[in-house]
């Protein structure tokens, strides 16, 4: 230093530059170069892990579409860089398939002149991850190879495995970069000798430049800037002054720095202090305010904000008291307040404190208001979760992260029936019952350790060694570091749940009349049967059985004794079968039979006549004995249907057809079954849109004097022409009719029909006869229809005649009576039709309001060959005359026959012998053929 400070400035200046000069070139050609070279090749190798990446999934996906040429159009744009010197692109066969240069293209890779290592090609051929090698003997270059994946279809498509060889030349770009650098330098320099010889003509100046560094740091020290040095350090006057004035600036610039030093920490106190910090002055004006009481209470006016400013009442009274109370005793206080903000009350606690200056006066409040509400929120949680912990039925468990026991609240006790002493310190599993393995328990802390938390369902051990079981929730405690610091566990008694559950699921799955399965449970087992036939052949029987007679049951004693009778049902059912068969009501007094393993049908009919049997034999219901019986359908697996619907439905067929031969009996499924029940859904879906399609027509068959001949009227006969079906016989669609909403509609259509064939010229005269459904007699409302009918279309009630039949007197007597009555007094005549085949009392008959008696066609049929029936018929004219009735005769197709009945009285003859039921349009043009 004293070796500067004594040489001129004039020399050393000139020198100081030609030795940094220096001192830059040596640095350029010794650090920089290489290092530009190094960053070269790094920049060089990161592109070729690029294109090497691109290439090889570009390669993939263009061979995978067959598309060869586009893969040798992307080599070709790859290899237009500079700096690649050779791309090869070669197949499992180590053919080159395309390259940077096309004379390559055909030929093996070991006779390609290009100077990779072998060892490169043999890790990539045995692994999948692209490999890379520098070459500098001979040559600066970078290699890259990668396979790739493609499909061959030579053989079969499958995929082979190719290389994308790429080579870097390195000088090619390094010589580019080298060249710019040279030049750079070699400018740096001249620009270096220039400056020298500028620096020498400026050392004269010298001198003046001292004095100017000394005046300008005076000035800026003048104006506030106690950063500015004059920098001289030689030992001449000029310097000394310097110096010195460069020490007086250091001293009052770090006395400043410290004061600024405490400034911003004050700031930063009032800036991140999470509590308000204001000053007032005694007129109580904020002065000073920190950012949290501007986000709190807002910023205060410059012209005197005060507390009434920015709090409502009362709470700013209650402030400004507390300011007064300051002032006055000139002590601090401190204290709790409460005041709204934004609409949310919170608590707060304010410290207040007098500032005074050095003459001791106070000129200003300081205060200092922390929000509590947060904390004392928080206190009154914890406060609540002790009590919670304390007093909850749910037993609750926190243990170490050791997984010992460190507390446990009173219900747990009482509910594991330890004491707290016993299980302090213990593990948890002191509870373990034994029914859970320890994969389970595995489970179970794979997934706490993972996801924080686990729940479900195990059985415990008490005390006394006795297993309930309990609903456990297990979670993590960690602490403020995330730390993991134990566990809490809360266990719920589920014992009555359980058994709630066992009772719902026997109420869901049994009946709660009869204790048998219901039909969710038959659907289940019958589905589970299905199964086991599938996978292992067994076969299975199912039986369909539907009570006899259990509605007159119903009517006559009430549904209480159905539902006796019901439950000892069940249990003859019971009584019948082997432990492994499963008896099932359905509903009502539908019952069905689950036999597995059954083989021959035998074994169902040793079932069924048993049942039969059983359940013919009388029931005795509160004193009363009921005789009932059963029908039984009988399907089996396979044989009869492959899913679980199609068996259900065939068994439910056969029972009807059971039923119909007679009831009390059984019968197999038949697929003639089957089709007369489609002919019947057909029928009733028909029979729906017979109206719509105008497929219903009237045919009219006269009723004749047998003396005269004459024609005395005609019986309405309703026909069905179905589009789908033809002609369907009333014998067939009625009774379809009468089990469906259909029977009303067709009735109205018929009513009407009549009414409107009655206006023509051939039926003038003459009663029309109409046939009601006994079902009609359930409506209630028929009579009124009728009404209606001949008002509108102006009839005269004698015009027509309504026959019934003797079932709807049997089903219920009082009601028919009533409605007929009602037809009486309408003027309309009634008939008994097929009088003598029903159950009709002698008593039923003298009561009922009717005009005729039709004798059944079944008498007239055989009256010249069967005693029995000549008797029968004579008896019934002979009775229907002494009771002032008609008596007409149906059926007669003999010259016979109509002899037998004129000679006995009968008053009119309806049959094939006078003529065929015929359409209104054929009446006319043909009578009666005698």
């Amino acid at each position: 230093m004293n070796l500067m400070t004594s040489i001129p400035l004039r020399r050393v200046v000139p020198a100081t530059i030609l030795m940094f000069a220096l001192l830059v070139l040596v640095l350029s050609f010794a650090v920089i170069k290489p290092f530009v070279g190094e960053l070269l090749y790094q920049n060089l190798e990161s592109d070729l892990r690029s294109t090497l990446n691109r290439l090889q999934g570009t390669t993939e996906y263009l061979l995978s579409k067959g598309d060869l040429e586009g893969v040798r159009r992307e080599v070709a744009a790859t290899s237009a860089h500079n700096e690649v010197k050779n791309l090869l692109l070669v197949d499992a066969s180590g053919k080159v398939v395309a390259a940077s240069q096309l004379s390559y293209v055909g030929e093996l890779l070991n006779s390609v002149p290009i100077h990779h290592e072998q060892e490169l090609i043999k890790q990539v051929r045995e692994g999948w991850k692209p490999v890379y090698h520098r070459q500098q003997a001979g040559e600066n270059t970078i290699y890259g190879a990668a396979s790739y994946l493609y499909p061959d279809p030579e053989n079969g498509f499958r995929e082979r495995r190719g290389l994308v060889i790429v080579e870097v030349d390195v000088d090619r770009v390094l010589s580019q970069v080298n060249y710019r650098l040279d030049t750079l330098f070699l400018w740096v320099g001249i620009a270096v000798a220039l400056l020298a010889a500028l620096a020498w003509l400026l050392v004269e100046r010298a001198v003046n430049r001292r004095l100017g560094r000394i005046t300008a740091t005076v000035q800026g020290l003048a104006a506030d800037d106690l950063s500015c040095r004059t920098q001289l350090t030689g030992k001449d006057e000029l310097s000394l002054i310097g110096q010195i004035l460069d020490q007086m600036a250091d001293r009052l610039e770090q006395n400043r720095s410290q004061l600024v030093r405490a400034n911003r920490q004050m700031e930063n106190i009032l800036r991140f202090i999470p509590s308000m910090v204001y000053i007032k002055n005694p007129q109580g004006q904020y002065r000073l305010v920190n950012e949290r009481f501007v986000e709190v209470l807002g910023e205060p006016d410059e012209a005197g904000t005060t507390v009434f400013d920015v709090l409502p009442e009362p709470y700013a009274s209650k402030i400004a008291a507390h300011d007064q109370a300051v002032l006055r005793s000139r002590e601090a206080r401190q204290f709790h307040i409460s005041f709204p903000v934004r609409g949310e009350m919170h608590n707060w606690f304010m410290v207040k404190f007098p500032l005074v200056n050095e003459e001791g006066e106070l000129y200003a409040i300081c205060t200092v208001a922390t929000d509590v509400t947060e904390q004392e929120r928080n206190e009154n949680l914890a406060r609540i979760a002790q009590r919670i912990f304390e007093h909850t039925t749910e037993g609750i468990m926190i243990t170490d992260a050791d997984n010992r026991i460190v507390d446990v609240n009173q219900s747990l006790l009482d509910m594991t029936g330890y004491s707290r002493d016993q299980l302090l310190g213990q593990p948890p599993s002191l509870q373990k019952s034994g029914q859970q393995d320890d994969s389970f328990y595995s489970r179970m802390w794979q997934a706490i350790n993972k996801q924080g938390k686990w729940s479900g369902e195990l059985v415990n051990q008490r005390a006394d060694k006795q297993c309930y079981p309990v609903r456990l929730s297990i979670s993590t405690i960690v602490n403020r570091r995330g730390e993991l610091d134990g566990y809490f566990g809360i266990f719920q008694d589920i014992t009555e749940e359980k058994k709630s559950e066992r009772d719902l699921h026997l109420l869901a799955y049994h009946d709660t009349l009869t204790g048998l399965y219901n039909r969710t449970e038959f659907m289940r087992m019958v589905t589970d049967a299905l199964g086991r036939g599938e996978r292992y052949g067994e076969p299975f029987g199912l039986l369909f059985i539907d009570l006899d007679l259990f509605k007159e049951v119903n009517d006559s004693f009430g549904h209480a004794a159905g539902d006796k009778l019901l439950c000892q049902v069940a249990q003859r059912l019971r009584g019948c079968l082997r432990e492994t068969d499963r008896a099932f009501r359905l509903g009502g007094d539908e019952f069905t039979v689950l036999l597995p393993l059954i083989t021959e049908d035998t074994d169902l009919v040793t079932v069924a006549n048993k049942l039969i049997e059983q359940l013919r034999t009388p029931f005795v219901i509160d004193g009363q004995k009921m005789q009932i019986g059963c029908s039984i359908g009988m399907v089996s697996y396979p044989r009869d249907g492959m899913d679980r619907d199609t068996l259900l439905g065939h068994a439910d067929a056969a029972m009807y057809f059971a039923k119909e031969q007679g009831r009390g009996r059984y019968a197999f499924f038949d697929p003639q079954i089957n089709a007369r029940n489609q002919r019947q859904m057909k029928i009733k879906t028909g029979l729906n849109q017979a109206l719509e399609r105008q497929e219903l027509s009237l045919v009219y068959q006269p009723r004749v004097r047998p003396d005269s001949q004459r024609i005395t009227g005609y019986e309405a006969l309703l026909r069905w022409h179905s589009e789908e079906l033809g002609a369907v016989s009333p014998t067939e669609f009625i009774p379809v009719a009468e089990s469906t909403d259909a029977l009303g509609l067709m009735t109205d259509w018929l009513l009407h029909q009549v009414a409107q064939d009655l206006s023509e010229e051939v039926l003038q005269g003459k009663q029309v006869s109409i046939n009601l459904s006994p079902r009609q007699f359930q409506t209630g409302n028929w009579a009124e229809t009728l009404k209606a009918i001949i008002e509108q279309y102006d009839l005269l009630p004698e015009q027509l005649c309504i026959e019934v039949t003797e079932s709807a007197l049997v089903e219920d007597f009082q009601t028919t009576v009533a409605q007929l009555e009602e037809v009486q007094a309408l003027g309309v005549e009634v008939a008994i039709d097929d009088f003598g085949t029903g159950y009709s009392s002698l008593e039923y008959l003298k009561r009922l309001p009717i005009d005729y008696l039709k004798i059944d066609r079944s008498f007239v049929r055989d009256i010249e060959t069967d005693a029995d029936d000549r008797v029968i018929v004579e008896t019934i004219i002979v009775l229907a005359h002494s009771l002032g009735l008609q008596v007409v005769a149906e059926g007669v197709e003999t010259r016979a026959q109509a002899d037998f009945l004129r000679e006995r009285g009968c008053d009119e003859l309806q049959g094939y012998l006078f003529s065929a039921p015929r359409p209104l349009s054929e009446l006319g043009v043909q009578q009666v053929k005698i």
